[in-house]
């Protein structure tokens, strides 16, 4: 009998840790995080680039939004990038009638307390230049606690975005809407 008061109270202790961590919310990854990732499998985004070239005409997802226009080539280029980064999808622009293009490759999406953010590393077949005068967007020339700064004091005050240059193509990027 009391080997049965023991288990029950183990699982009722157990259930109440469960519930209180479920209860929290998770950090989320930031930009930081995302050129963490990048600098840690640069070889891998490269041959982003090298299977998708460009350039980009139209719009293009990997995974397709329509699994019915799915290549399976492109989902198994998605996986065996998955095997070593986290990919959530990837977006290809052709950025305007330029001849330009930017890549997307959104790592996460999460939601923290009432805001969602995106974080992702972008790829600009040219080097961006960013308008000054945004308050909205900021881009800054490295990737720091300055970045994630700009954010947080912003974030309540409606949809704001941060790149932070990597090099001269790649950008880590923060969207808090």
């Amino acid at each position: 009998m009391l080997r049965r008061g023991f288990v029950f109270s183990v699982a009722a202790l157990s259930a109440a840790l469960f519930a209180t961590g479920c209860g929290r919310e998770a950090p989320g990854h930031t930009l930081l995080d995302a050129a963490a990732v990048y600098n840690a499998h640069e070889g891998l985004f490269r041959s982003i680039r090298a299977a998708y070239p460009g350039p980009y005409e139209n719009f293009t997802r990997i995974p397709a939004r329509d699994p019915a226009r799915a290549d399976p080539m492109d989902n198994d280029f998605l996986s065996f990038l998955r095997d070593d980064i986290p990919v959530e999808f990837i977006d290809f622009f052709p950025i305007g009638d330029t001849g330009k293009d930017e890549i997307d490759v959104v790592l996460w999406r999460y939601q923290s307390g009432d805001h969602w953010n995106t974080v992702s590393l972008v790829y600009f077949s040219e080097p961006m230049v960013f308008a000054e005068a945004d308050n909205d967007v900021r881009a800054f020339d490295k990737c720091g606690d300055e970045a994630l700064s700009w954010l947080e004091t912003r974030k309540d005050n409606g949809d704001v975005s941060a790149f932070c240059r990597i090099n001269d193509h790649w950008q880590a990027f923060q969207r808090v809407e």
